[in-house]
């Protein structure tokens, strides 16, 4: 399986403005299609679907060391990972929300097409988990942290890579690293265990774990009660 067959053909690319930080927005109440650039950064940072964890391990440290001279205080370095529930509506709809803000007005009638498609497609067979590393000071951080998830194989990832719902592991079905669309690495589940959806509106939270082969383990939970969108549980 892959979703570069299902979605978007075509590449759209993505500046870093979806790695910004944000405040909250009112995206609960108007239409993806009037949301503000700050209402669709809420979404993919800040909200029930998109989160940041931040490694502060100096496992992507550029060797700074302070001077056993000085008594600077030396920084410790942090990289940030926003990771997304990219299979749910919003999260699509607040992507292809930026994009269209970005062409100020000029959206040709073929990239408004494409951006239909991603914010309104279907996942029926599978859950997707996107990872996108930004840096908190340094370009050479970015680098370290993208070459990261580059490095990363399906697997190497497997068998320490999972969604934890009640107890039960659900365990990674593919990985793909990121493209040049920005919208990160993909983490791929199955939706159906045992033909039945194993998130349901029922379910207490979600947790996404996974054990980056020579990086940090990411960890992340998320209330599924939370997560519902147009009266419909997105994930």
């Amino acid at each position: 399986m892959h979703l570069s067959h299902r979605l978007l053909a075509k590449t759209i690319l993505i500046t870093p403005l979806i790695a910004m930080a944000t405040v909250s927005g009112q995206w609960q109440k108007k239409p993806y299609t009037e949301w503000s650039q700050k209402d669709a950064l809420n979404i993919l940072n800040n909200s029930p679907w998109g989160q940041t964890y931040t490694d502060t391990s100096r496992m992507f440290d550029e060797g700074r060391r302070a001077d056993s001279n000085s008594s600077r205080v030396v920084e410790v370095p942090q990289v940030k990972f926003r990771i997304r529930f990219f299979s749910s509506k919003p999260i699509r709809q607040a992507t292809a929300r930026l994009v269209a803000l970005m062409q100020k007005g000029q959206v040709s009638k073929q990239l408004a097409a494409q951006l239909e498609a991603l914010a309104n497609a279907d996942f029926p067979d599978y859950v997707v988990i996107t990872v996108v590393t930004e840096p908190g000071d340094s370009g050479s951080l970015m680098a370290s942290a993208a070459a990261l998830l580059d490095k990363q194989s399906t697997s190497q990832l497997r068998n320490d890579t999972h969604l934890l719902v009640e107890g039960k592991r659900v365990f990674l079905n593919e990985y793909q690293p990121p493209r040049r669309d920005g919208l990160g690495a993909r983490f791929v589940f199955p939706r159906l265990v045992d033909g039945k959806p194993f998130i349901t509106a029922d379910t207490d939270e979600v947790g996404f774990h996974s054990s980056l082969n020579a990086g940090p383990e990411l960890n992340m939970r998320f209330k599924v009660k939370d997560m519902i969108f147009g009266g419909t549980l997105e994930y």
